[in-house]
């Protein structure tokens, strides 16, 4: 395919991100007449970088002692301005980093060079692709594409050798030193902590009694209190989207902010005008695009997918699961605005979810059967997703859906903090897993150890 192409990716470990790696598939399988691979990595990465070029491409880490500590903000600013210099037709990167989980590098990037942006890429071509929202557009130039998890990243031909690999510090790219690193991150982690969000009281019973107590919890109220009152409020919270509820809590008064159809210029003279401080988004595909572009043009710090918040002496403290989902972290922005987009949850057709995980996959066909007897709705966790066995719109996580029915039945799922923060809205949350220590069982209400097998499905 004509034109350039430059794919961004993050190495970590020793590895590149799997959703990157996708986007460098996608780029070699159209096969442009250059592609460069972008990352912003430390000298020890210097093997898989290298190992990288084998591939036919050409590969720039970017290095500097400078770009330590870089959270969003400050990282979409060094790999634009490294990006500038390439001045490439197409910029791939995949949806996420699985150890960050905020998706907003590449919107940011987008709205840094001037370029369009498509998140979520499912199937392309040259002609166009499709998305995971379901959505298709043209393949155009000039466009930020991120790449869910479609393709694996091919290993390098037996016969291939190794090419150079070209370093670049801050100086060479032109950047500044106070909008790169820790100094140029608004956001600051407070502390790091094992989540309390959604624990409950677990009570173990057999597991011929799933029936029984999937009825029982039916009778109940359907959803619990996710995000406590805060002890202070701030004077003002302005909102995007579905958020009133949330914006009143926190603020002496709440004001909404009308964004559907409008640009990412068009809120941020908005937001300037009205001297927004703090501003919270609702986690649609739409407002997760357009909060990181806003960010940027307004000089706001940002935190995304947030599931509570408290207030501080006056400053809006954001808490999100950290470390692709290990850890949870409460994050505050320093400067003069604080932006955040908030993971919400849906209610579904069904007042019972039954959710599908790595453990249970092989029971897909019992699980589904069963829950047609309660007209519940068949969700999945991430690694059933991106096994391919569910579609992505099934997800139930912090890169999914959150859900809130009366009955939320979990067969196989561990229990990673990605995925509980997901369901803490649930009424009633029944956990089936063979494992005695699962982690599921401290955000269960009711609890069954046993097989699959050991249910009559």
């Amino acid at each position: 395919m004509k034109g350039k192409a430059v794919v961004c990716v993050k190495l970590n470990k020793g590895e590149i991100n799997p959703f990157d790696g996708a986007a460098l598939e996608s780029a070699l399988c159209l096969g442009f007449d250059e592609t460069t691979v972008l990352t912003m990595s430390p000298p020890s990465s210097s093997p898989v970088a290298e190992s990288i070029t084998r591939l036919g491409v050409k590969v720039i880490v970017l290095c500097d002692p400078a770009f330590a500590g870089s959270d969003t903000v400050a990282t979409s600013y060094i790999l634009s301005k490294a990006i500038s210099r390439l001045n490439p037709d197409f910029i791939f990167c995949g949806r996420q980093s699985t150890d960050g989980d905020t998706g907003q590098v590449p919107p940011m990037i987008a709205e840094r060079l001037g370029f369009s942006s498509v998140a979520g890429v499912m199937e392309f071509s040259e002609s166009g692709v499709k998305t995971r929202a379901g959505k298709s557009y043209p393949f155009e130039k000039k466009t930020v594409y991120t790449f869910e998890r479609i393709k694996n990243l091919r290993f390098p031909s037996m016969f291939s050798e190794k090419g150079e690999v070209t370093v670049l510090s801050r100086g060479d790219i032109g950047a500044e030193t106070e909008k790169c690193g820790l100094i140029g991150s608004p956001t600051r982690v407070i502390r790091s902590y094992e989540s309390e969000i959604g624990r409950r009281r677990c009570v173990f019973v057999k597991a011929e009694e799933l029936k029984t107590e999937i009825g029982k919890a039916l009778l109940k109220n359907a959803v619990k209190k996710e995000i406590p009152d805060p002890k202070e409020k701030l004077p003002i919270v302005y909102y995007v989207g579905n958020l009133k509820d949330t914006a009143e809590k926190l603020g002496e008064k709440a004001e909404r902010i009308f964004a559907e159809g409008k640009t990412a210029e068009d809120i941020s003279e908005e937001v300037i005008g009205k001297d927004v401080k703090v501003l919270l988004f609702e986690d649609t595909d739409e407002f997760k695009d357009l909060a990181p572009k806003v960010a940027v043009k307004t000089d706001a710090g940002i935190c995304a997918d947030c599931v509570a918040f408290g207030v501080s002496d006056g400053t809006l403290v954001m808490t999100r699961p950290a470390a692709g989902g290990n850890v949870t972290a409460d994050i505050k922005c320093e400067g003069k605005r604080t932006f955040a987009t908030v993971r919400t949850a849906k209610r579904g057709t069904s007042d019972v979810v039954f959710a599908v995980g790595k453990g249970a996959a092989a029971h897909m066909d019992e699980i589904k059967r069963y829950a047609d007897s309660f007209g519940a709705e068949i969700c999945c966790s991430r690694s059933v997703a991106d096994a391919g066995l569910m579609p992505y719109s099934a997800q139930v996580g912090l890169t999914g859906k959150r859900v809130s029915p009366k009955v939320y039945v979990a067969f196989g799922i561990s229990g990673a903090v990605q995925h509980t923060c997901a369901i803490s809205g649930a009424g009633t949350v029944i956990a089936v897993n063979n494992d005695k220590n699962a982690r599921i069982f401290d955000y269960a209400d009711v609890g069954i150890i046993g097989d699959i097998s050991d249910i009559d499905l």
